[in-house]
């Protein structure tokens, strides 16, 4: 998948990136749900890529986030 970095959202957890999935609406007004994770690098910088679908009609949307400020930092 090619990463454009700047629709990449910036947030300093996982917990934050489900948060941000949770609060977006579908355009029928139903809830997204995570159906898969994946990280990926572009030019050395990760990349969380959230894939879901709308719980009510099957929607699909990506949401990426930039998790620089916390992966690796363990």
């Amino acid at each position: 998948m090619e990463i454009d970095p700047k629709q990449a959202v910036a947030v300093n957890g996982i917990q934050q990136e489900y948060e941000i999935v949770a609060a977006e609406r579908c355009p029928c007004g139903s809830q997204f749900q995570v159906t898969r994770q994946a990280l990926l690098f572009h030019e050395g910088r990760p990349y969380d890529l959230l894939e879901t679908a709308c719980r009510q009609c099957g929607q699909q949307r990506q949401f990426l986030f930039d998790i620089s400020a916390f992966f690796g930092k363990w």
